[in-house]
């Protein structure tokens, strides 16, 4: 439906079709250079997929009064999920726990408290949105999606979540046109957060100071098994021998498809403990691309990165404040992205790849001057 005739591809729809498509391109040639595994490919291709997401809402058109209805729906979910499955002490399918911490649908706690941020973020941005035609209730709708959305991420103990909501919410307070916050609103603000810190802040600062007492045992002493063997200090030591790995290949890296294996080597010889074959990457996007597709593969990743970027800061200086929501919404996402992906990997896991092409892509259709705008 998408791609019959009825509407011409503009410059701008190339642009993003091309940079979804950049960095499944440099996979494929790193694979047909060094090794296939046509199972890497899985995630990435979901950014082909998005490429006709895209261009379906391009010719359909988009209403911004449905996606904030959505991210509503997702937000009381997702808080309800997480407050019934902490509560109850976890249960089969939604209601699993990962060492108390819920998981979301398919999931594990990082995805789910990632892209629960993600929620809460983007029903702030509807909330502050000035739009041509107002949609009814539509505080209460962005209430709900920050509240839920809030409640799911400060439960799960996603420390790249909490990490990512300052950048986020800074993108949103930035966007032009915004609605001016009632003082009254503001103070409210502030006595809620007060009061949810308080709440949470044995959980925060628990999650903290363990993050801090793992950094410091592995400088300590990194060949320790106790230092090693840590969320955080498997992440320095697979930095690390990441870091070698690209050194000694700098142009290809390893190989996507040769990267399983060198971690088994790496294991077997001892450089590297057995849980790290459980891993699909290195948890850091540039090392992760440096190290399995070298610097040919990272150029492809920045190409995309830096295209995305410039696709949604020139759609945010429309006069049209429902482009400049979308490309809002769109600039946040990236920004909690970046976040996400510097302490996981770009595609980690199913639901947070999934979030993050879908939303991409009906973000950046919202976006362009062309879309029809439905209400």
């Amino acid at each position: 439906m998408a791609l019959a005739p009825g509407r011409q591809l503009d410059r701008l729809d190339r642009r993003f079709m091309l940079g979804c498509a950049v960095i499944p391109v440099a996979y494929m040639l790193n694979m047909a250079l060094l090794g296939w595994n046509a199972r890497v490919l899985d995630r990435p291709a979901h950014l082909l997929a998005a490429m006709l997401v895209y261009l379906l809402f391009r010719r359909l058109g988009i209403s911004y009064r449905s996606v904030l209805f959505g991210l509503a729906m997702a937000g009381l979910a997702a808080g309800a999920v997480a407050v019934i499955a902490v509560g109850d002490g976890g249960g089969q399918g939604l209601l699993a726990l990962n060492s108390g911490r819920p998981m979301g649908p398919f999931s594990s706690p990082g995805p789910f408290g990632n892209y629960t941020a993600v929620v809460a973020v983007a029903g702030l941005a509807g909330a502050l949105a000035v739009c041509v035609r107002p949609l009814p209730g539509a505080l209460a709708l962005a209430l709900v999606a920050i509240l839920g959305g809030l409640m799911a991420a400060l439960l799960s103990e996603t420390r790249s979540a909490w990490a990512a909501l300052l950048p986020m919410a800074a993108v949103v307070l930035c966007m032009p046109g915004r609605r001016r916050i009632p003082r009254r609103w503001v103070i409210a603000g502030v006595i809620l957060a007060v009061l949810a810190a308080l709440l949470v802040s044995e959980l925060v600062s628990a999650r903290l100071a363990e993050g801090i007492a793992e950094v410091r045992a592995y400088m300590v002493n990194p060949g320790s098994p106790s230092a090693r063997e840590t969320s955080l200090g498997l992440r320095l030591l697979s930095w690390q021998w990441g870091w070698e790995q690209f050194l000694a290949n700098p142009v290809f890296g390893i190989g996507l498809g040769n990267f399983r294996s060198a971690v088994a080597t790496a294991v077997a010889a001892g450089t590297l403990p057995p849980i790290l074959t459980t891993f699909g990457g290195l948890h850091n996007l540039f090392i992760d691309h440096l190290t399995t597709t070298g610097l040919v593969g990272t150029v492809a990743m920045l190409a995309f990165w830096v295209g995305a970027l410039r696709h949604f800061i020139v759609a945010r200086r429309s006069r049209d404040p429902e482009k400049c929501l979308f490309a809002t919404w769109g600039l946040m996402l990236l920004m909690g992205e970046l976040v996400f992906s510097n302490v996981g990997s770009l595609f980690a896991s199913s639901l947070g790849t999934l979030c993050f092409c879908v939303l991409l892509a009906v973000f950046a259709a919202g976006a362009h001057p062309a879309t029809p705008m439905r209400y």
